[in-house]
């Protein structure tokens, strides 16, 4: 007789009240999970502004009887069941023994165990994962992402989830991203107007290197560029910068915030092409890691949607092709972590992280 799962997922979409949705969700995954005892569960609801059910979080609590109970809010959200993003929606993932989860930082953390960490947008240089103690794949919600503990009440600053039990994670990340010219030093800007890199004008140098197939759109996909900023210190992530408008008086690009002191920066352009081609390098690289997969959380910028590709989320469908009905839980946000080789928490920005969770597979299986 085969063993009841550990975990499962339920999504349910609709214009219909936040409550419907969470009762849908909940039946369909309990449904899956066979009369296994539940020891934790995740509910995410979108879009952010969707007032939170408060009595059917209460009730679903109770009925559940898990003692660990999270629920967050994200622009978007999906199962492998469905996705939704600026659209009503409620994914639901559910756990059972000996999986679980547990605070960061409480006596059932244990070393090596994967972590899963949701923030809210940061003013100035962004130190994420401070409460993580290794690194941490999950998402940066927006502004008005709110998130909920076990007692129902808000929970302010991150949060930061241990996942208890024979698991481990594999993370890889689909950037999609093309530059368009070399690393040069930023020589001058004013506030969040950026006017030269080396010698050249901003925006003529933008111009100059837009992409043929780019030109022969009627408008300029603005939102497809970005100024990729590189510290002076080596050893943080370049941080990718949103053009918000262009200046052709002063020949400059208005970014969504001004360089830091001392960076160097180049232009590049997000592709779908070398998305697509990313995805699947990073499928290829999770199907032959030494876990066997049980789960997966998936953490999408809200820019790699259905839009981004034309039709639909592709980085979905080559998920759903490769990896079939394997339940996963995901979000569309403002920025993905992705945790290091060397145990820290990398915060990347328009694109896929892609994390594996599981059993590790026994040598001879590897063989």
């Amino acid at each position: 007789m085969a063993a009841e799962p550990q975990l499962s997922t339920g999504f349910a979409s609709g214009a219909r009240a936040p409550a419907a949705l969470l009762t849908e969700a909940i039946t369909m995954a309990r449904a899956a999970i066979g009369q296994a005892e539940i020891t934790a569960a995740i509910v995410l609801f979108s879009p952010p502004h969707l007032l939170l059910p408060r009595e059917a979080l209460r009730r679903a609590r109770t009925e559940l009887g898990c003692l660990q109970f999270v629920v967050g809010t994200f622009p978007g959200v999906f199962t492998q069941d469905g996705s939704a993003l600026g659209s009503s929606a409620c994914a639901v993932q559910l756990f059972a023994a000996p999986l679980g989860l547990a605070w960061a930082q409480s006596a059932r953390s244990l070393a090596g165990t994967p972590f899963l960490l949701w923030d809210r947008p940061r003013v100035g240089p962004p130190h994420y994962g401070e409460t993580c103690p290794g690194g941490a794949f999950g998402a940066v919600g927006s502004h008005i992402s709110q998130w909920q503990g076990a007692n129902g009440r808000p929970l302010s600053g991150g949060l930061c989830l241990q996942l208890v039990g024979p698991l481990q994670a594999r993370s890889q990340a689909s950037r999609g991203l093309r530059a368009l010219t070399e690393l040069l030093p930023v020589r001058r800007q004013q506030g969040a107007l950026l006017l030269a890199l080396e010698r050249y004008s901003a925006l003529p140098l933008l111009a100059r290197n837009i992409p043929y197939a780019l030109r022969q759109s009627r408008k300029l996909p603005l939102d497809r560029f970005v100024v990729v900023e590189v510290a002076e210190d080596e050893d943080m992530e370049p941080e990718l910068l949103s053009i918000t408008a262009t200046d052709i008086g002063q020949s400059g690009l208005w970014l969504e915030r001004p360089l830091r002191h001392g960076a160097r920066a180049y232009l590049a352009v997000r592709d779908p092409e070398l998305a697509r081609r990313d995805t699947r390098l990073a499928l290829d690289a999770l199907a032959a890691s030494d876990v066997v997969a049980q789960t997966a959380w998936i953490s999408s910028s809200v820019g790699r949607g259905a839009q981004f590709f034309g039709q639909q989320d592709d980085d979905l469908v080559l998920w759903k092709e490769r990896f079939g009905a394997l339940p996963v839980l995901g979000v569309y946000a403002l920025g993905e972590f992705h945790p290091s080789s060397a145990g820290h928490t990398r915060l990347l920005r328009f694109s896929k992280v892609f994390t594996m969770m599981g059993a590790l597979r026994r040598p001879s299986a590897m063989g």
